[in-house]
């Protein structure tokens, strides 16, 4: 292959500009397979990364009330040196196998009832366990 990467994308891109209207987005090939996609959906504008096979990786609805991101991954990791906050009218977590939750200081709150159901058996092990 002759010429850079550099110059291969641009190039790709042109030709992409040219057939924008006929497939209305325009795409910028990756490494490994992968593409970027950019289109129009409705009134949406989405951003998309496929994989080799055309799978969506990740797509970023750009909406009227805002961002919407879906990830189709093998693993999710978030790390952060501070903090990590989760802020919503509703949040759901759920595991298939198991969900494990651990800290050095755990808390658990609610402005209502707080319900703990299961199937099975219920432990609490502590030093000192305190009930109202």
């Amino acid at each position: 292959m002759s010429g850079s990467p550099k110059e291969k994308l641009q190039t790709e891109a042109v030709a992409e500009e040219a057939n924008e209207e006929a497939i209305g987005g325009r795409e910028v090939y990756l490494r490994d397979g992968r593409k970027l996609v950019l289109s129009e959906q409705g009134t949406e504008q989405l951003v998309e990364i496929r994989n080799e096979s055309g799978m969506l990786e990740v797509r970023i609805r750009l909406t009227e009330a805002g961002p919407v991101l879906q990830m189709d991954a093998a693993r999710l990791q978030l790390k952060a040196s501070e903090q990590v906050s989760i802020e919503s009218a509703r949040v759901e977590i759920k595991g298939t196998e198991q969900v494990d939750l651990s800290g050095g200081k755990v808390k658990i709150s609610g402005e209502e009832d707080v319900n703990v159901d299961a199937k099975g058996e219920v432990r609490v092990v502590g030093k000192m366990i305190y009930l109202n």
